[in-house]
């Protein structure tokens, strides 16, 4: 997902302008391609939206404006942005205990 704007791409905006030495990059590149991959599935259009102008600094005011929306609209989108991260970081640390539980089994 990029920003057609500034032709950012997520991954520019979660690592940020720092110099990563290639390992930290790969893994910092598989953990981004991870999240990203989330995102496209758990979120409409218009949260991958809020949030990426989120990400980059907006506020909620500004965010609608350039959406058209209201800003209650902003917050709430927000919200659910939240709501489904924290529910797939929960699934997604159980299946992690799980899997490893039967790593330690073998």
């Amino acid at each position: 997902l990029t920003d057609e704007a500034t032709d950012r791409t997520y991954e520019d905006i979660l690592l940020g302008e720092e110099s990563l030495d290639p390992a930290s990059h790969v893994v910092s590149a598989e953990q981004v391609d991870r999240l990203r991959n989330c995102l496209t599935e758990i979120l409409s259009g218009l949260e991958r939206e809020v949030l990426r102008l989120y990400v980059e600094g907006a506020s909620y005011q500004e965010i609608a404006e350039q959406l058209g929306r209201r800003s209650k609209s902003i917050d709430n989108a927000i919200q659910r942005i939240k709501r489904k991260l924290e529910a797939h970081l929960r699934r997604q640390a159980a299946e992690d205990k799980v899997r490893e539980e039967s790593i330690v089994a073998i």
